[in-house]
């Protein structure tokens, strides 16, 4: 029988804690000899037969417990370790499968501690910065060079220390610096290198050096160097201190220079200071017939005493010939766990029922009644999530191969294992390809959307490298990146002009309650699969939520239209920023869109539906932008028929193509308020919508931080009803001109510009006029906060005298052609260039599913998939276009040579075109364009509402005459053609319209 144990000890091996018993003891330094349980007359000596017994001691088995062995002391040491990695991985991650076969590997290796990894050889075209979505690691990958992208560096960064990034440098395919925070007043400077062999010449190798040696030069605490030096280190010379007695046996002439490097930057060979075997000492394995192995990766530090150890890895393997190296690192690093967002959906039927049986009443304030729906959606959801497992892209036949690789001795079957790497290789992009292509054709047979498709398939998000300063200095730094963001935007969203809010002198209206029919007809025209706002609740949620939480809603609503005012949680969004064209580092390229409550854009949709008529009767016939029944077409057959008949008839015209900058982020919010009220909005509405703009907030989160602005002007763009405020400001902008003497007379009205939400066109038939209005547009403009973007403002003269346009002190430029509403207009009227633009876009279209194309074996399917995503990248804007022969054959000639690579039928294989069209069973290019445009012009003759679309189309300027000669093609010859001259007329009864166009296009 084991010796009864008593007093603080025995409450311990009961599992009670000495600090729970408020007992003062030492247990847990002291040790403690007990005899060993029959070890008495074995004849050892007594020290021999004792053991100790610390804090966690199992009475039964007298096991250490390892959990309570660790001290606060060392569980402390632990946490203040930082494990960083060089890995050369020769194949580079250029490609999705390397890449994601890496970060595959770090995610399921048990135990692989990994902070930081510095990569060699990433084989990349271009830096690129993403945060791999399964595991929320950061890459940094730097692009090659020479023609074939060879070297290139980077890091990945775990997740755990990413928000203690400072700054990310890839200065060239050799060398990158990152700059952590270890909560001292310099960072730690860790630099990854790729250094030139011995092949490239001493002088390349001496370049690469004194480019290192600048980059150290950064005040750092301390400075780590690590990666592929193509070196070797060899025995210890006597004079010097930086290389340590643990090296291999040879020098080579780059491990002398590195050496001279070491010393004169005072630098550290970390490898050199901890022994190890000669199996667990090398880097590299030769490609050559004896295999030979050598230790050319290495880490140097400027203090070895920060180096715990240093050792090479061999679980982590992608078929590299280099090994990584690991060094362990003391550091003071507070380490934050942040919860990867895993995609979670929930048993739609499960949500209904449990939505049934909740009882959604509630009452209070509005910030109370919606917390009670936010809090009960988030308890249901929480009750009936499901995990939404991404699907396995490699197949069971890689997964062994890699498994068979991981386990196989390279050094016994060097042979095979090359083999073996290359076909992993190899069936790892078949299997990639497999997934991804399977993946789009499940969607183009279901008719689902392509694009979400791909979306859904993506692996890491794009993250911002740098920004520019207002005074043009490049931004680097994390925190700099974030406080010229922070400074950016609280400049943009803060206002400007004090716009006087109108007295509403109106009698009140009384509103009716919103009714469920309401609240279920805003949130049947919602939209799936939407990032939800602050509040984590979605669409789908929404829906299922069914009519127990419909008539909730309606409830709520009713309350914030009869309290005017709104929850606290509505006035709280989250913004992301898209970038647009141009430069991205400049942050004018760049547009906030808000993520918003969905509750909040259903109400706010209720609200649009009750006063989008009053809104849209206010709107003149110029206005096309978010109305219905309108579209960009309107405004391209306006601007087409325009320059035609310039052209036909020398009619002098100057168009000036006006761009806002941030039209709808400037926009004050009084100024809303006040159109509003102008036209004739009811008063509750107003007061509720002014409530919604005027005291709100969103955050950017760009890397780890929440950036907090305070928004005082502008609609939110993300909001369903912010495009319908915002034109009805600028209908209160244009209401103030008297322009009835003013541009081109057509039909005895005045065409003097066309708008198309903040996209507006001034006409006048000359420059001087056409500078008035520009001026008196920016006046206007600037007094509800708009500005004019004089950069992207520009101007056309057709058949004008050239004069210069100012602005202010700013000359606008003037244009052949520019690019309106998607369609390149040209100040001559030909459409040469626009079909090349539309050409490219289709080519650009078709390359993006050529594969579908070729893999699906439904012929209709593929017929489908052409249709519906090709021919309209090819054909955008047809109806308007005046098409020639030439034209024609470029349209056909482009079609059939996709439809080749579709068949893969080469040109000598002479099969002709028909053969081919009844293969594939695609739509013509030149008589879907026709038929478009045939049907289109039906629709502008039919009708009889004053638009521009018709007075211009039928418009002959009787008070010019027509030059000598042939007269260009018209846009209506092509559809007298087909139809006759008599066609504007026949096209007023619209079904007999329609069946002569059966009978004319058969085939479409």
């Amino acid at each position: 029988m084991p010796p009864e144990v008593t007093g603080p000890r025995r409450l311990v091996c009961q599992g009670l804690q000495p600090a729970q018993m408020k007992i003062k003891t030492n247990a847990e330094t002291q040790l403690k000899r007990v005899p060993m349980p029959g070890s008495e007359g074995r004849g050892r000596s007594k020290s021999a037969r004792t053991y100790q017994t610390w804090k966690g001691l199992d009475e039964q088995n007298c096991r250490i417990n390892r959990s309570a062995l660790e001290t606060e002391k060392e569980h402390k040491r632990k946490s203040n370790r930082l494990h960083v990695l060089t890995y050369n991985l020769k194949h580079g991650i250029a490609d999705l499968p390397q890449r994601s076969l890496l970060m595959e590997q770090l995610k399921t290796l048990h135990r692989f501690k990994y902070d930081i990894i510095g990569i060699c050889e990433t084989r990349a075209r271009e830096e690129q910065r993403m945060v791999w979505k399964d595991t929320g690691d950061e890459l940094i990958i730097g692009g090659g060079s020479g023609t074939h992208h060879v070297g290139g560096v980077g890091f990945i960064i775990n997740k755990k220390i990413a928000d203690k990034v400072i700054e990310v440098i890839i200065h060239s395919s050799r060398i990158a610096t990152l700059k952590l925070d270890v909560g001292k007043k310099k960072p730690l400077l860790i630099v990854q290198v790729y250094a030139p062999h011995i092949g490239h010449g001493i002088e390349e190798i001496e370049s690469f050096y004194s480019e290192l040696a600048h980059h150290l030069k950064q005040p750092a605490s301390q400075k780590l160097v690590i990666g592929d030096f193509n070196a070797q280190v060899g025995t210890r010379p006597v004079n010097t201190r930086y290389v340590g007695k643990f090296t291999g046996r040879s020098w080579s002439d780059t491990g002398e220079i590195l050496l001279d490097f070491a010393e004169h930057q005072r630098l550290y060979v970390a490898n050199s200071f901890f022994q190890k075997n000669e199996e667990k000492r090398w880097t590299y394995e030769s490609s050559n017939v004896r295999k030979t192995r050598h230790e050319i990766d290495y880490g140097l530090c400027s203090n070895i005493r920060m180096v715990e150890n240093v050792e090479v890895l061999s679980r982590l393997n992608i078929g590299s010939d280099h090994r990584p190296l690991r060094l362990t690192v003391k550091a003071d690093i507070k380490v934050n766990r942040r919860r990867v967002i895993t995609r979670r959906t929930f048993d739609t039927k499960a949500f209904e029922y449990k939505s049934e049986k909740t009882c959604w009443t509630s009452s209070g304030t509005l910030t109370q009644m919606y917390d009670g729906i936010q809090t009960k959606l988030m308890e249901i959801l929480r009750a009936t999530a499901t995990t939404k497992q991404r699907p396995k892209r490699l197949s069971e036949e890689t997964v062994k191969l890699l498994h068979k690789r991981r386990n196989m001795n390279r050094t016994e079957n060097q042979v095979e294992y090359a083999e073996l790497c290359k076909l992993i290789r190899r069936k790892m992009k078949e299997d990639h390809t497999n997934f991804r292509t399977q993946r789009l054709l499940q969607a183009a047979e279901k008719h689902k959307s392509l694009q979400k498709c791909r979306k859904e398939m993506t692996q890491q998000v794009a993250t911002m490298s740098a920004l520019l300063a207002e005074d043009g200095t490049r931004l680097t730094k994390r925190i700099d990146i974030e406080h010229r963001c922070e400074e950016f935007y609280r400049k943009l969203f803060s206002s400007k002009k004090d716009v006087p809010l109108l007295r509403d002198e109106r009698e009140e209206e009384e509103v009716p309650d919103v009714l469920q029919s309401e609240v279920r007809h805003a949130i049947s025209n919602s939209k799936n699969d939407k990032a939800p706002g602050p509040d984590g609740i979605t669409n789908e949620m929404i829906k299922a939520g069914g009519y127990p939480l419909w008539k909730a809603l309606a409830t709520l609503f009713t309350e914030c239209i009869r309290r005017e005012d709104i929850p606290d949680q509505w006035r709280k969004s989250s913004t992301i920023i898209i970038p647009k064209k141009g430069d991205r580092e400049d942050l004018k390229n760049y547009r906030p869109i808000a993520l918003l409550p969905a509750i909040y854009k259903i109400f706010t949709k209720v609200l649009m539906n009750r006063i989008v008529k009053q809104l849209d009767s206010e709107q003149p016939r110029e206005q096309a932008g978010f109305r219905s029944g309108y579209s960009t077409l309107d405004h391209l057959q306006t601007i087409n028929q325009l320059l035609e008949r310039c052209r036909e008839y020398t009619v002098p015209v100057c168009l000036i193509f006006v761009d806002f900058e941030k039209a709808f982020d400037s926009i004050e919010i009084n100024a809303v308020t006040n159109a509003l009220i102008r036209q004739n909005v009811p008063k509750k509405y107003v007061r509720v919508l002014h409530k919604i703009n005027k005291s709100c907030s969103t955050s950017i989160r760009l890397f780890y931080n929440n950036i907090d602005i305070p928004i005082s002007r502008g609609v939110r763009q993300g909001d369903t009803i912010s495009p319908k405020l915002f034109t009805a400001a600028l209908e209160d902008v244009f209401k103030n001109f008297d322009w009835s003497e003013r541009g081109v007379k057509i039909d005895g009205e005045r065409l003097h510009h066309l708008r198309f939400a903040d996209d507006i066109v001034l006409i006048a038939h000359d420059a001087c006029t056409a500078t008035k209005m520009l001026k008196e547009l920016n006046e206007s403009s600037e007094s509800v906060g708009l500005r004019i973007n004089r950069a992207k403002t520009k101007a056309m003269l057709v058949n004008c005298a050239e004069e210069e346009i100012m602005l202010e002190s700013d000359k606008i430029e003037i244009v052949d052609n520019y690019i309106y509403l998607g369609q390149q207009i040209t100040n001559d009227h030909t459409i040469e260039k626009e079909i090349r633009r539309r050409r490219c876009a289709a080519w650009s279209k078709f390359k993006n599913m050529e594969e579908i194309l070729r893999k699906t074996k439904d012929v209709n399917t593929r017929a489908h998939l052409f249709n519906t995503n090709v021919l309209p990248a090819l054909l955008y804007g047809c109806e308007t276009w005046t098409i020639r022969e030439t034209d024609k054959m470029k349209l056909l000639t482009t079609q059939r040579a996709m439809e080749r690579k579709v068949l893969q039928i080469r040109l000598r294989d002479r099969i002709r075109n028909e053969e081919i069209r009844k293969r594939t069973l695609f739509k013509d290019a030149y008589d879907d364009a026709t038929e478009r445009k045939l049907r289109w012009a039906g629709h502008v003759a039919r009708r009889h509402d004053n638009r521009w679309t018709q007075k211009v189309t039928f418009w002959c300027p009787w008070n010019y005459s027509r030059p000598q000669g042939r007269p260009p093609d018209r846009w209506r010859k092509q559809i007298e053609e087909k139809l006759g001259r008599s066609w504007q007329y026949e096209a007023n009864d619209r079904r007999e319209f329609r069946r002569k166009l059966e009978d004319l296009l058969p085939l479409n």
